[in-house]
């Protein structure tokens, strides 16, 4: 006996939402930060924290494999918050019979947020157009005229950034008439000595 369409659907919803929530845990806790000295215990006890994300909408097309969650995204866990107007999460079939949330993991090849995108921690907070993050290279780009990271008092604009996780470097890059621009302000324990 097949199962009805209805319930076929209903279960692929529920395993979208599943790829959904274990792939935002690591992303939303690590793949944008930005000269952040590591902290086990900070983001141990960040990744047991509930995840939500609310949206106007969720649409899901297996035969382009994405799943869209769009009209005033805001995707968050715990001091950790993304908005954009839309964020598409790109992903690849799992594995037939896969059972663990690793496969799911494995899943997502990138994440796309467009709109009015804004990213904030405890730490930073980035700002662009649009932001695109590929889970197999670990790469995050920003881009849009005067993206922006915010840490503290410093802050750095351009065009494009580009930050990847694997070599911790960053690039940012402006058109000729455009130049990027960084404002960094000394420390407090520096002027302190002083």
């Amino acid at each position: 006996m097949k199962t009805p369409q209805f319930f076929r659907a209903a279960a692929y919803r529920v395993w979208i939402l599943n790829v959904v929530f274990t792939v935002l845990t690591p992303l939303l806790l690590s793949s944008i930060v930005v000269a952040e000295e590591p902290s086990s215990n900070r983001s141990a006890n960040a990744s047991e924290a509930e995840i939500q994300i609310v949206a106007d909408q969720l649409v899901t097309n297996d035969a382009e494999k994405f799943a869209e969650f769009s009209g005033d995204v805001r995707a968050s866990q715990g001091s950790f918050v993304i908005t954009s107007d839309s964020l598409r999460i790109y992903y690849q079939s799992a594995a037939a019979g896969a059972e663990d949330q690793s496969a799911d993991r494995q899943s997502v090849k990138r994440i796309i947020a467009n709109g009015n995108v804004q990213v904030s921690t405890d730490r930073f907070t980035a700002k662009s157009d649009r932001a695109e993050y590929d889970m197999q290279t670990q790469v995050v780009v920003f881009t849009g005229e005067n993206s922006s990271i915010k840490s503290d008092k410093n802050i750095l604009t351009g065009s494009k950034i580009t930050l990847d996780r694997k070599t911790g470097q960053m690039k940012v890059e402006s058109p000729p008439q455009q130049r990027v621009k960084a404002i960094f302000y000394p420390k407090k324990e520096a002027e302190k000595k002083e």
